[in-house]
């Protein structure tokens, strides 16, 4: 059996390679040998997992998006293939799951889903793609809906994860010599691609138009339209130009400055000196303390699963039972 399926996985992988290149045209009679070979191959079990029977085809379509967007020389990389394969079952043990308990997608947000990636990649190519790489799209979809099902169920099997601030203090005990108090400065910015530009706005603020007014028409940062607002910043973070700023008095305006990023106006508003590190950091915590605790609690209930599972491949060399 082992020889069996060693010979499926390479038929397997030699017909994803070479979908992903230029076919060169085979005689009538090649080539129907050479299909009846594929079909063969891909009907074979992959693996079992709870009586439940999926075939090299199942895997294929799996993987296939990433298998054809993947570096030719990972596809040979037993690693990534072994980290696709515990991912497939992984999936097939939740999409069981999820089944079982007559788990529901939320068709709308499926399609949201697949309309953004249909405009962002455009009709061509995705065509494009389809042909190059010998994709089917419409298998595409079912794994992304299988995915989005996934997805919904886990995220109402593990509940609502909550972070006390007991909890994110407790964390940042732990982290506390990592983090350092900071300096902190609310200021304003313009910044234009060209020096006439900036020096336009210096004007019309001499003339007494408000900043905010200036930077909204002439700055081409993001905070421009928030009228050049950048909120308290820890400045050590910023490129070097924003050292500028700490130089001003508050309320100043400073002239126009050059970087390499264009040319800068900066106004200060104020500055709070070694400002906590865990008052600053505290929103950051939360959001890391957030993320910890709900892979966890995915990867305590896929644990589950794992242990109430039979899962066996075709292949005897994985052995009985995935591993996570």
């Amino acid at each position: 059996m082992k020889r069996i399926f060693i010979a499926a996985v390479l038929l397997f992988s030699c017909f994803m390679i070479l979908s992903c290149g230029k076919k060169e045209k085979q005689e009538p009679q090649a080539e129907e040998q050479s299909s009846r070979a594929d079909d063969a191959s891909l009907a074979e079990t992959f693996v079992t997992i709870n009586g439940e029977k999926l075939t090299n085809g199942d895997f294929r379509d799996f993987i296939s998006y990433s298998y054809a967007m993947m570096d030719p020389e990972n596809r040979d990389n037993r690693a990534v293939m072994e980290y696709l394969k515990k991912d497939f079952v992984r999936h097939r043990l939740l999409l069981q799951a999820a089944k079982k308990e007559g788990a529901k997608i939320d068709e709308k947000k499926l399609n949201t889903m697949l309309e953004a990636f249909k405009n962002e990649q455009g009709e061509q190519t995705i065509a494009e793609m389809q042909k190059q790489y010998d994709l089917d799209f419409s298998k595409i979809e079912d794994i992304l809906r299988q995915r989005v099902l996934v997805t919904e169920f886990l995220n109402k099997k593990t509940g609502r994860t909550e972070v006390s601030d007991k909890e994110i203090k407790a964390y940042y005990e732990k982290r506390k010599s990592e983090l350092s108090d900071v300096t902190l400065a609310h200021i304003y910015h313009i910044v234009t691609a060209d020096e006439k530009k900036a020096k336009e706005a210096l004007v019309m603020m001499n003339k007494g138009i408000s900043f905010e007014e200036v930077a909204q028409k002439y700055s081409i940062a993001p905070e421009g339209e928030q009228g050049g607002d950048l909120g308290y910043i820890d400045i050590s973070t910023y490129p070097d130009i924003f050292s500028e700023a700490l130089k001003l008095k508050k309320g100043e305006v400073s002239g126009v400055l050059k970087s390499e990023f264009g040319y800068h106006i900066f106004k200060l508003i104020d500055v709070k000196d070694k400002v906590s590190s865990y008052d600053y950091y505290k929103a950051q915590l939360k959001e890391e303390l957030y993320e910890i605790k709900e892979e966890n609690k995915i990867k305590d209930y896929i644990d589950g699963l794992y242990q109430k599972s039979k899962i066996v491949y075709a292949d005897s060399s994985s052995g009985d039972s995935d591993s996570k």
